[in-house]
């Protein structure tokens, strides 16, 4: 009982640093298409297909996969095919519901512009995304910490009672 508690409390705390760590490779994931975009003046469809071959996508990948096959098969614009693809994978990436909203809105700048713009675009949203990575830091420490002990009083007030 006491094992079956504090497991929990640990699984519920892993959740909150996979979010975080999400959130993390989302940053590097916008450095790489800022540089592949910007610098070498890649299309982004092309872009997000050389983030899926090279494996750098980690949780993301089925996000940009499906964006980068939506930018291809159908005429929709890369605004849509972001939201598209973003909706369609939030069951499985670790994060609340505000993240997926604030992640929706980059959407709306994503392919509109050119190379100079798109840049400001990214950079604009790598720093929102850093701020959504330090509040998911600050949860996973402090929430992620509680349910842990929490976790763990529960699983020994279970053992008392039992006995």
């Amino acid at each position: 009982m006491f094992f079956g508690c504090t497991a929990m409390g640990m699984k519920f705390s892993e959740k909150l640093k996979a979010r975080q760590l999400a959130l993390q490779k989302l940053k590097d994931i916008l450095l790489f298409l800022e540089n592949e975009i910007c610098a070498m003046g890649k299309p982004l469809n092309k872009a997000f297909e050389d983030l899926v071959k090279g494996n750098y996508g980690g949780v993301w990948t089925p996000v940009f996969d499906r964006s980068g096959s939506i930018l291809k098969e159908q005429s929709l614009d890369a605004g849509s095919a972001w939201k598209t693809a973003l909706e369609e994978a939030s069951a499985t990436l670790p994060l609340v519901h505000d993240d997926i909203e604030l992640l929706k809105d980059f959407g709306d700048l994503l392919g509109k512009s050119d190379r100079e713009m798109q840049h400001a675009v990214l950079s604009m949203e790598k720093e929102k995304v850093s701020a959504m990575e330090l509040k998911a830091k600050e949860a996973a420490e402090t929430t992620g910490r509680l349910y842990r002990n929490l976790g763990a009083l529960l699983g020994a007030a279970a053992v008392i009672l039992l006995i």
